[in-house]
C-alpha cells in the first residue's frame, strides 16, 4: 500500500518529443540515488507503470509492463543471440535467482558491452511510462534483491540527463520525499528482464 506522502500528480512532460517521467518522479529518483539506498521506486498510474531498481543509489534495472521483454529483444538483435539459447538462461536465472546479463557474460554468450547497452535500453523504456490520465502514485519499497555487479549498474543522474531532465535544475536534496526505511511496504515481483 502507497502512503499519502507517495502520492503525487502523474503529470507527463514532453522532453525532445519524447514522454518521460514527469519531473516529481525525476526528482525523487535522484533524491533516492543521492541518498544511496537500495530497493525500488514505483511510479505507477491508470494502467501504465514503472519499477525503477536501486542497489546502493545506483540503477540496476528497470522494468515496465508494456516492454518487459526490452532487454532480451535487444540482446537478441544487437548481440545476435538465438531465442533458445537467451530463454534457457533466463530459465537458469530465475531459477538461480543470478542476474540474467552477468551469466550470458560469464558463458560468453555476450560481451559486458552488450549487456549493458541491453540493461541501459530497458531502462530507457521504463522511464517513458507513457501519458497518465488523472492521478498517478510513487512509492519507495525498501528491498534487495542481492548484489549486482556494479559495471551493469548505472548512475540515476546520467540516465535522466540522457533523457532530457534538466539535472542541473535539480535540488540537492528533496525535502517532501520521506525517508525510504519509513515505509513498511511488501515486496514486488522480480523483474523478468534481469
Amino acid at each position: 500500500m502507497m502512503s499519502e506522502t507517495g502520492a503525487a500528480a502523474c503529470d507527463i512532460v514532453q522532453l525532445c518529443d519524447v514522454k518521460t517521467l514527469d519531473s516529481v518522479n525525476s526528482l525523487k529518483l535522484v533524491d533516492l540515488a543521492r541518498a544511496g539506498v537500495t530497493g525500488e521506486l514505483v511510479c505507477s498510474c491508470e494502467r501504465r507503470g514503472a519499477r525503477i531498481y536501486l542497489q546502493a543509489g545506483r540503477v540496476a534495472w528497470a522494468s515496465d509492463c508494456r516492454f518487459h521483454r526490452a532487454f532480451t529483444s535487444h540482446l537478441k538483435q544487437h548481440a545476435r543471440l538465438d531465442p533458445p539459447a537467451i530463454e534457457a538462461v533466463v530459465a537458469e536465472c530465475r531459477a538461480t535467482k543470478r542476474p540474467i546479463g552477468e551469466m550470458l557474460v560469464e558463458r560468453k554468450l555476450a560481451t559486458e558491452e552488450q549487456v549493458r547497452a541491453a540493461l541501459r535500453h530497458q531502462i530507457e523504456f521504463a522511464l517513458h511510462i507513457g501519458e497518465c490520465q488523472g492521478e498517478g502514485r510513487t512509492a519507495f519499497i525498501p528491498h534487495s534483491y542481492g548484489a549486482y555487479d556494479v559495471r551493469f549498474t548505472f548512475e540515476a543522474s546520467e540516465l535522466l540527463s540522457e533523457q532530457g531532465t534538466a539535472l542541473s535544475e535539480l535540488p540537492p536534496r528533496v525535502l517532501a520525499w520521506p525517508h525510504p526505511r519509513s515505509q513498511g511496504c511488501g515486496s514486488p515481483a522480480r523483474s523478468a528482464a534481469r
